[in-house]
């Protein structure tokens, strides 16, 4: 049986494992976003209090209980939001054009899908590095977005102060259920993204060996 609370906990807990600082819970109201920020023994004890409609977790971490850039601790993730329902592209359409096109010879596989009940979220999670790596980590969010902007890639989604949305928890705009599709448990170094997609900048170094093959499976439950 499907349990919000469960889905959310696995969500939120695989993403930020083993995360040093601050992460946060925000949900929109009617006065704005009410966000708190919590360390990652925390989370998972107050995600019942949240769940429910729009509600969304910070997909980096934070030194200090406050969601700015600058405050970054750790970078965790590449991701980039996909609003395919502007273009009345249908998400799984979307999913399996992605695979066949664009997977692997434009763009790492993803590690997880976001059905955020109206579009997608894609996230890719890296090995965690520091405030410093900033510069190369925008450039890798900035060329994602460029090979999937076709599709309903939203360009104002890259910073990485970034919220998204929560498994189990509900868009109040479409009254879907946010769900995930997991892919795999690979985390990306950054410097070998930067050799494999970015070759301009880097044409010295030998790609690590282990990352996932490319992509087989054009015909999930999603494609």
């Amino acid at each position: 049986m499907y349990n919000p609370l469960e889905e959310a906990k696995r969500h939120t807990t695989l993403q930020h494992e083993q995360a040093d600082g601050y992460i946060t819970l925000a949900k929109k109201t009617k006065n704005g976003f009410k966000q708190y920020h919590y360390k990652i023994n925390e989370l998972e004890a107050t995600l019942s209090k949240w769940l429910g409609e729009d509600v969304y977790f910070s997909q980096n971490t934070f030194y200090k209980p406050q969601r700015l850039i600058e405050n970054i601790r750790q970078l965790r993730s590449l991701y980039a939001d996909v609003d395919c329902y502007l273009l009345n592209y249908d998400p799984d359409w979307v999913i399996g054009k992605i695979e066949i096109e664009l997977i692997q010879e434009k763009l790492p596989d993803p590690n997880l899908i976001i059905h955020s009940g109206r579009g997608i979220v894609l996230v890719w999670l890296i090995e965690p590095v520091p405030y410093k790596a900033l510069p190369l980590w925008q450039t890798l969010q900035d060329y994602f977005l460029e090979q999937l902007k076709e599709v309903g890639g939203d360009p104002k989604a890259t910073d990485a102060a970034r919220v998204f949305r929560v498994a189990g928890s509900i868009n109040s705009k479409s009254g879907e259920v946010v769900k995930v599709e997991y892919r795999h448990n690979y985390r990306y170094a950054l410097k070998d993204l930067k050799f494999e997609y970015l070759p301009q900048i880097d044409t010295k170094r030998k790609p690590k060996r282990g990352r996932p093959s490319k992509i087989q499976r054009l015909y999930n439950t999603y494609s």
